[in-house]
């Protein structure tokens, strides 16, 4: 079996899971990859899920504060291909350790850099905790109002660490593409802090048009954020046994078949009922909601999705915990959970490439040859520079998507200089229609747009003749659907078998959900991140109306966004994975990704069963974290921090840091306890100063401690010196509203990067697409006026 990263050496330096679950990832698919472990007990491998994203590799004991261990670590980097560390940058310097350093030395070495915040900035010396980099970009502020107090609420599913992992290992394989046979290294650089962008999809842009956005944006945003009522469209609700299913079903003719299968279509009589925007006027609406609700309550959970499976055309889950998900019909045929040798399952490879699959190794092991190997074969001298060129120059992708998954993915792939040229349908992508275009502006930054008629036969040929000279193809259909429009696999490989082509969708081909629609609120219900984020506390007894319209707006607001941009994440590093497969075997195949694998991914904590296995950890019943060293605590001004300590290094430091600005500091035996004991030591503790003095204080000397409710995610993005000094943001021009600010790069490469690009209106460049591929300007009207091309400026 031919495995794409086949000797491929990467030593990885990091501890946790964000560099454990990248290196994991390069090792199913053939890495060969070395953790060094330095002396003392790592607390990170304490996780459960250690031993699942540290199979495949082998450990090599070093002790890297001697001057011998260091002379070691050398040796090895000049055998190794990728280097890969979280630690702070000043640590790196210290031990010669930095990029500068290192490409002086072993100027092939690619070393990826992976942190919290950063490797500059204010904050870049903060411990780099997911939760604590969630607190301060006002993540935590968006979930308030989830439990029965005010302030914010903690984050709990990882969605910085799977994105830090995930853009780590797509950061590599972008450099090992750009590097060959003969390339020099270069820095991919990663955070945390990046990790919590991909979920800001409209905030930000719409706070910089007020004059266009205000109705939606307030230009304040408010003190107090409650969960808003959900969308008709996309209702949790409960059902006679008191379970809960998610509905999700974002487009008309969905929402219509929703409608047919609870009989409650005849609302479409309705002379005030908006069928495009699945609206009543408002009385109406709560009326029609009310009557909703209580049909829902009718039946179980069980005959529901029988009904909805039936019907073929509902959007709908029940809602899961991420163990129950391991065993999901769709989880098991679609590959993404294996069995180990203990007995128990975990995650399989990330995505499942048809010609060159993952195959995940067994649990770490010792290293018995391969240091010697790599030091006694040290890797040859680059031939060429990279020129300061983004790392996907030359590449180019089509895109065939809609709403946010794929589309995200394909802007990342932009943002490593690849050419995206969109392909849209007559009428645009039907996410342009959704909050005036604001999350549309998100997702398809960077790329040109063709807008054309791809079921009629000269719009075919023309997108055909675009596949011919395209390195990706990337498309979100339903299996059997780019058959019919003449895309599917086996026809665009008679054309260009050398093609790069990613199929995404929402359950994957093989389970029994394959032809099911789905949308984000779907994976995030079914594969346990709702209910993780909610503690797993959710009412079972029948909710009389007031309590069900409570708790359906919690769970719909427990249930955000992130489950595209988890899967946006996914599809680009398994987009990488393909084309370096392409590079060293000579083969293009398809590549099958779907949101069910990749939100599973984004559970990865609790994505595993071994015997003995604890319980995942849960956040307490208000919603403040996982422990007394670990949530967040009530300051004066009715300001929050959250606190960090995970281990007694952290806890000591605390102390010390208390006892020299003379204050009094809990015993160190109270905090090793922990408990409520601590809990009520910390409150009263922390109550006596505002959340700035907490954070001046002990952030700046190194213990994890920052403000949660400070400021929204759109002003830490724009405003907050710390996105600035990373460039997380980036001056660009929309066609229409003019400058403003879009997002930054979620891999860095060599320190920063090009000018990035600004999202298209569907059609902007349908001149220029099929100028290029030989049209002349007569030919191009003709098509306009057949109706095969169209644009928002005809």
């Amino acid at each position: 079996m031919v495995r794409p990263l086949e000797d491929v050496r990467i030593l990885d330096l990091t501890s946790g899971p964000a560099g454990g679950i990248a290196t994991m990832i390069l090792a199913d698919f053939g890495a060969e990859v070395l953790m060094i472990e330095r002396p003392g007990i790592d607390p990170m491998m304490a996780l459960p899920a250690s031993r699942m994203w540290r199979r495949g590799k082998r450990s090599l004991p070093l002790d890297l504060s001697t001057t011998a261990g260091l002379a070691t670590l050398d040796d090895l980097c000049a055998g190794a291909d990728v280097l890969i560390c979280n630690w702070r940058y000043a640590a790196l310097e210290r031990k010669r350790l930095d990029y500068a350093s290192l490409h002086a030395r072993h100027p092939h070495l690619i070393l990826c850099h992976i942190s919290g915040y950063g490797s500059q900035g204010p904050r870049a010396d903060y411990p780099g905790y997911e939760h604590l980099v969630a607190a301060s970009t006002g993540r935590m502020r968006l979930f308030s109002g989830l439990a029965d107090r005010s302030g914010p609420g903690f984050s709990a599913l990882q969605v910085g660490v799977h994105a830090c992992a995930q853009s780590a290992a797509t950061g590599i394989l972008a450099a090992l593409l750009e590097q060959g046979a003969d390339g020099e290294g270069r820095l991919v650089e990663t955070s945390m802090l990046q990790g919590m962008l991909p979920h800001e999809l409209a905030g930000m842009i719409g706070a910089q048009f007020p004059e266009i956005f205000g109705d939606l944006i307030p230009a304040v945003p408010p003190a107090v954020i409650e969960p808003p009522i959900p969308s008709l469209f996309y209702h949790p609700a409960q059902t006679s046994d008191g379970r809960w299913v998610q509905f999700g079903n974002l487009l008309p003719h969905l929402f219509d078949n929703f409608l047919l299968v609870t009989e409650l279509i005849d609302v479409l009589a309705d002379p005030d009922y908006d069928q495009g925007q699945m609206m009543l006027p408002q009385e109406k609406q709560e009326a029609f909601r009310e009557r909703m609700l209580l049909r829902i309550q009718e039946r179980t959970a069980e005959e529901w999705m029988a009904a909805c499976v039936a019907d073929g055309g509902v959007v709908a889950t029940a809602h899961q915990t991420t163990q129950q998900a391991i065993a999901d019909p769709d989880i098991v045929a679609n590959g993404h959970v294996i069995d180990r040798q203990d007995g128990g399952k975990q995650l399989g490879p990330v995505a499942r490439l048809t010609r060159t699959p993952g195959d995940p190794g067994d649990e770490a092991a010792p290293d018995d040859c391969w240091a010697d190997l790599w030091r006694n074969t040290p890797r040859s001298a680059p031939g060429r520079s990279n020129d300061g060129q983004l790392p996907l120059a030359g590449i180019r992708v089509l895109e065939i998507a809609t709403i946010i998954a794929a589309p995200l993915a394909a802007s990342y792939l932009a943002d490593m200089g690849a050419e995206v040229i969109k392909v849209e349908p007559i009428g645009g992508d039907p996410f342009r229609g959704l909050l005036r275009g604001l999350g549309s502006a998100k997702v398809n930054a960077g790329k040109r747009s063709l807008s054309i008629d791809l079921k009629s036969e000269t719009g075919r040929q023309i997108v055909l003749a675009l596949i011919k000279d395209a390195d990706v193809l990337i498309h979100n259909f339903r299996p059997g659907v780019p058959e019919r429009l003449g895309i599917g696999y086996a026809q665009v490989e008679q054309i260009n078998p050398d093609i790069v082509y990613m199929q995404a969708n929402g359950y994957g081909p093989d389970g029994p959900g394959a032809q099911r629609p789905s949308t984000h609120p779907i994976p995030g219900a079914a594969m346990g991140g709702v209910l993780f984020q909610m503690g797993e506390r959710v009412p079972e007894a029948l909710l009389e109306i007031d309590d069900l319209r409570l708790w359906t707006r919690r769970l719909m607001h427990a249930n955000e966004v992130n489950p595209d941009p988890n899967t946006s994440l996914v599809i680009t590093t398994s987009t990488l994975l393909g084309l370096v497969a392409r590079q060293r075997t000579g083969q293009g195949q398809q590549i099958l990704v779907d949101m069910f694998g990749a939100n599973a991914y984004a559970n990865s904590d609790d994505f595993l069963t071994f015997p003995g296995k604890p319980n995942r950890a849960m956040p307490d019943a208000e919603l403040l974290g996982l422990s007394a060293t670990y949530r967040l605590y009530h300051c004066t001004g009715d300001e929050w921090v959250f606190l960090a300590m995970t281990n007694e290094k952290e806890y000591r430091l605390f102390v010390d840091v208390l006892t020299g600005a003379g204050m009094q500091a809990p015993a160190l035996e109270v905090l090793q306890a922990g408990g409520q004991t601590a809990t009520d030591v910390l409150e009263t503790l922390f109550a006596g100063n505002d959340s700035a003095f907490w954070e001046n204080l002990l952030a700046s000397a190194g213990v994890g401690c920052v403000r949660a409710n400070a400021i929204t995610p759109r002003e830490f993005w724009l405003t907050d010196p710390q996105s600035i000094a990373l460039g997380l943001t980036a001056e660009t021009e929309h066609p229409l509203w003019g400058t403003y600010l879009r997002h930054g790069r979620q891999v860095l490469f060599d320190g920063g990067g090009q000018r990035l690009g600004p999202p298209p209106v569907a059609g902007q460049h349908n001149a220029e697409v099929l100028l290029e591929q030989g049209f002349d300007e007569e030919q191009i009207a003709s098509l306009i006026a057949d109706g095969v091309l169209w644009s928002e400026a005809y």
